[in-house]
């Protein structure tokens, strides 16, 4: 059943990467995630961002996540406790990333054990 979601969660990520802005709020990026454990998927619906598929892992609301170049973005998220919606804000990153000021919202949008798959937005300028 997890294996499921995972999959499940791809072919999420396939469809909105496809179609910019069908996804996502009315910000300027917006995009989906899965975590699996402490592994952690994130891919921006604009397939021409530099961030468009980063991979990393998550622990204690931090998230290390690194793009194709092997650049790092840091972000650290919250979440109230019983709320739907988090924020997130990245906090470091190298190359390209080392002076982002990117934040933003996140939503979880299914749950399986270990599993989070949900989708996120924000201003990326």
């Amino acid at each position: 059943m997890r294996m499921t979601s995972l999959f499940v969660g791809a072919g999420v990520f396939a469809a909105c990467a496809g179609a910019p802005g069908a996804c996502g709020a009315a910000d300027n990026c917006s995009g989906h995630y899965v975590n699996a454990g402490s592994r952690s998927v994130s891919i921006s619906s604009d397939p021409a961002e530099p961030s468009h598929v980063m991979i990393g892992e998550c622990q204690s609301g931090l998230c290390i996540r690194r793009d194709s170049d092997g650049d790092e973005m840091t972000t650290r998220t919250a979440r109230t406790p019983g709320e739907y919606l988090g924020t997130w804000k990245v906090v470091s990153g190298t190359g390209k990333y080392a002076r982002a000021t990117r934040s933003g919202w996140f939503r979880p949008t299914r749950t399986d054990g270990e599993i989070v798959v949900g989708e996120w937005g924000g201003d990326c300028r």
